[in-house]
């Protein structure tokens, strides 16, 4: 069997209490030819010592010592020097099954896959999840794309958890100083992927820390991943994905308009940009229960401010 080289992307800052579980998960994989490369974000605890102590006991280890400069620019720095066939990322408070490479791998070779996706549980130490029934399904571009729209899709939203070819990469990266960062890259892995593979087997253990940056809802940089996908699939002229994009992101906007008016700062740029999204429905299939109220909403605002003040449920409630 051939055994390419697999590059593990760690991007690591203030994690010192985590890092040894996470880096003991990765080199002892049962998977072994491997190029391990660890970021060192210019974290101010013990990680970087922790880094040099591991890279010194195994040389598939390469570390990376830089400035801070956020989760993606430690990923993006991990993407410019690898060398692997495939790549995968892992967080450094997380930890991952011995076999989590030889799954993913075993099933991408097999299944010609461009990326490979496992499933993932939320877990402490001592809260582990009994495995459910394994199956594998495989997905087109087009079919990973509606899965990655629906509900329930957070193993197919993260970067963590799956393992990619390489060239995936060779033109993307993540962008700087952005928050849920996965968001503005995952759908256009997808879109320039071929086949996608699943396994609903739990290989990644996803431990999530209070003030870690998913715990909080960053709503502006929601509103710009919602507007980019929209735009790029309009341009690729993907109609079948539109009613699905276009609805979650006329909502944010109305929420930014909220935002706005709460802090007295009223400006009509998001009614205008709601306004504009809103003539898309034409051309689209009508969700009539987004449609009908974010029309009335666009041009008579008021109405939906008192709505906000007396519902204490919304539809997208980002902000």
């Amino acid at each position: 069997m051939n055994h390419p080289l697999v590059s593990i992307i760690i991007p690591i800052y203030k994690v010192e209490q985590y890092l040894r579980r996470c880096l003991d998960s990765i080199v002892n994989q049962t998977y072994t030819n491997l190029e391990i490369i660890l970021v060192d974000d210019g974290s101010p605890d013990g990680c970087p010592q922790i880094c040099d102590e591991f890279a010194a006991k195994d040389n598939r280890i390469v570390v990376i010592h830089k400035e801070n400069g956020g989760l993606s620019d430690a990923r993006n720095a991990g993407l410019n020097i690898c060398k692997g066939v495939y790549i995968s990322f892992v967080d450094s408070d997380d930890w991952i099954n011995p076999q989590y490479i030889d799954v993913l791998i075993d099933i991408a070779t097999k299944e010609k896959a461009d990326i490979a996706i496992s499933e993932y549980i939320k877990t402490t130490e001592n809260n582990r999840k009994k495995q459910n029934i394994i199956f594998k399904k495989n997905f087109s571009s087009k079919d990973a794309l509606l899965r990655l729209f629906s509900k329930n899709n957070i193993a197919f939203t993260v970067s963590w958890g799956k393992l990619y070819k390489r060239e995936l990469f060779s033109s993307l990266r993540f962008p700087i100083g952005k928050y849920h960062e996965d968001e503005f890259t995952t759908y256009i892995l997808f879109y320039n992927s071929k086949k996608i593979v699943y396994t609903s087997e739990i290989l990644y253990y996803y431990y999530q820390r209070a003030g870690s940056i998913v715990s909080t809802r960053h709503p502006w940089d929601i509103l710009e991943y919602l507007e980019q996908r929209y735009i790029f699939f309009k341009e690729k002229k993907e109609s079948d994905l539109l009613p699905l994009l276009l609805p979650p992101l006329c909502w944010q906007l109305l929420c930014a308009y909220w935002h706005q008016s709460k802090n007295k700062n009223i400006s009509n740029n998001y009614l205008n940009k709601l306004r504009f999204y809103i003539k898309d429905f034409q051309h689209i299939k009508k969700p009539l229960l987004h449609y009908i109220p974010l029309k009335i909403f666009a041009y008579i605002p008021q109405l939906y401010l008192i709505y906000r003040r007396i519902s204490p449920l919304h539809i997208r409630k980002e902000f």
